[in-house]
């Protein structure tokens, strides 16, 4: 049985790669028309010199990452229960499936997370979950343990907040002890000892296999991925998950 999820796994994570691949080349190429298209009216070496820029992926516009008192800003007031966020008395629980070394992960945190928790989550009209799904090698298993270890006082989403501020390139091997508690620390885990020891809680390996499985049962093939999960606990995948397709499935579901 064992052996079949990590075959799964590897065939999940090699399809995100290949698709990633895909994604950055058609970026690529499409940052290039359009900016020989910008410049024609510029000279030939010009024209050259911004294209060799381009395809470097040198770029002076990079969006600044969250800072400690934005990530402290966006979850101030709303209650934390281990891993799920909101108030305990929404009728539904919106679920993310995540691997916090996925960019694409990332890119979802900085760009639908604040919207979704200002809106239906303060709003009380949902609970959001956050359950590591770390398909992408050892190194996401190792950073979910650690999430998972921030829970036990009450810094579950800051950390994950954090992590993704201060993620870096995947499977470069960055994720460390000394990078894991740097984000413990900047997610205000205030207790760092009892959480370096809480990182080692056997619990988190049967935690992060019934993510699996219920990820796996919903035909989830890539992170992120959600679900709505009503009052007896059934998953029903939310096929937009757009900020404005995530609140119409929540509004829906009231």
């Amino acid at each position: 049985m064992a052996t079949e999820r990590q075959q799964k796994r590897k065939e999940l994570r090699e399809k995100r790669l290949q698709a990633e691949s895909k994604s950055k080349g058609d970026d690529r190429r499409q940052n290039l028309i359009k900016a020989v298209a910008a410049i024609g009216f510029i000279a030939v070496v010009g024209v050259v010199v911004a294209v060799v820029l381009i395809a470097s992926g040198s770029s002076g516009d990079s969006e600044p990452a969250k800072s400690t008192s934005d990530i402290e800003k966006l979850f101030a007031g709303i209650p934390q229960d281990g891993t799920v966020l909101g108030d305990p008395k929404a009728k539904v629980t919106l679920v993310e499936f995540g691997d916090l070394q996925c960019p694409a992960c990332k890119q979802f945190a900085d760009e639908a997370v604040p919207e979704i928790v200002d809106g239906p989550i303060r709003g009380g009209k949902a609970r959001f979950e956050f359950r590591n799904w770390p398909i992408l090698g050892p190194d996401s298993n190792v950073a979910a343990k650690a999430s998972l270890a921030a829970s036990l006082q009450g810094r579950y989403w800051q950390f994950i907040e954090t992590f993704y501020a201060e993620q870096g390139t995947e499977g470069t091997g960055y994720i460390d002890d000394e990078f894991l508690r740097s984000v413990a620390e900047k997610a205000g885990v205030e207790d760092l000892d009892k959480w370096e020891e809480d990182r080692n809680d056997p619990r988190w390996e049967e935690e992060i296999f019934q993510n699996d499985e219920a990820a796996l049962d919903l035909g989830f093939t890539g992170t992120p991925s959600l679900a709505l999960e009503d009052a007896k606990g059934k998953l029903t995948p939310i096929e937009d998950i757009s900020p404005d397709g995530i609140k119409k499935a929540i509004d829906q579901a009231q």
